[in-house]
């Protein structure tokens, strides 16, 4: 997949399927999580009322002022964490809106960018914060415990050997500030191996532990489910891609909770319940993406969409780590950034 500059280049995962389960293009949209702007820039171009967009990351601005300059008075990009879109998008005098499309985790700019310090196969500064605010990644594995690191590898990672890798990262700043990606790479190389038949890298389990801790991405993601539920008129479409397992989780049973079809009564004596239902869901299972999307674009294997419409107002508060968010240490907090 070649280096996007460009909105117009880029094509979001999931978008016809995403397209094709929509009841309605019309209406005030939120696109959530900007990144390249490529589902803000369909949703305008099918006829959106209005899209607001937000995004943490301050290189996506210059990408969303083109689209302001395209579209004036039917585009708006606001700076911000989308766990705080229903206060956003209040200060703009909207009470409701008719749909928010959550495309979660890392994009392609991320990891295209080796100075970001997200990518596994070129090296770049041990970075990782989406907000370039706070501590980094770097900060994290030089100063943080190895018991916390071994736990974060474990419990945002599903990192098997994360005591060994976290032992190993010790010892080796120990001798030297480990300030690389790829020198966290080799340390990591070194406890796992690399076989080049591996489909996935030895390091991308521990790479998507730390990034997913230090931006408190899984804590951000709770929040945006719930303030975009308050957020959303009634019939108002909520639609999320996630890309990994323990988004998914969140996502899958925050839904699977607040639902009225497809809900099972175990799942909602578990979770803490809520007799009324507040979403029905447009599709029963994820959709994942087809082969041909697979073959144009590796990085979507592991996206899954999953989409309901809102046909209630009540909410009920539920026990974030009920949804799937991992218990770690209250250490962690003084290296998140996000």
């Amino acid at each position: 997949m070649k280096e996007l500059d460009s909105v117009s280049d880029h094509v979001p995962v999931l978008l016809s399927n995403f397209s094709s389960l929509l009841p309605s293009k019309l209406g005030i949209w939120v696109d959530g999580t900007f990144g390249f702007g490529g589902y803000s820039r369909w949703l305008l171009e099918s006829g959106a009322t209005k899209v607001i967009a937000i995004d943490i990351d301050p290189d996506t601005l210059s990408t969303a002022f083109e689209l302001e300059k395209s579209w004036p008075g039917k585009f708006k990009i606001l700076a911000g964490n989308f766990c705080d879109m229903h206060g956003l998008v209040s200060s703009l005098g909207f009470k409701t809106v008719s749909g928010v499309v959550l495309d979660v985790g890392i994009s392609s700019m991320h990891i295209d960018c080796p100075i970001r310090g997200f990518s596994i196969k070129n090296d770049g500064p041990l970075d990782m914060r989406m907000s370039k605010k706070g501590p980094s990644a770097k900060v994290f594995i030089n100063e943080a415990t190895e018991e916390l690191i071994s736990e974060v590898l474990l419990k945002y990672g599903e990192e098997r050997h994360a005591k060994a890798i976290a032992k190993r990262i010790v010892e080796n700043r120990q001798k030297q500030p480990i300030n690389s990606t790829h020198q966290l790479i080799g340390i990591i190389e070194k406890v796992l191996g690399n076989k080049l038949k591996q489909r996935i890298h030895p390091a991308t389990r521990s790479f998507q532990a730390i990034r997913v801790a230090i931006n408190k991405e899984l804590e951000n993601l709770i929040g945006g489910l719930a303030s975009a539920y308050k957020l959303l008129d009634i019939g108002g479409v909520l639609a999320v891609i996630t890309f990994h397992s323990l988004e998914d989780r969140i996502v899958k049973r925050f839904f699977n909770l607040r639902t009225e079809n497809y809900n099972s009564i175990d799942e909602i004596k578990r979770v803490g319940g809520n007799s009324e239902p507040l979403f029905t869901k447009l599709n029963k299972r994820p959709v994942t993406p087809t082969p041909q999307e697979i073959f144009n674009n590796p990085r979507a294997r592991s996206a899954k969409l999953r989409m309901v419409k809102k046909i209630s107002q009540n909410y009920v508060t539920i026990d974030a780590g009920l949804l799937g968010l991992p218990k770690v240490s209250p250490s962690l907090k003084e290296f998140q950034c996000g």
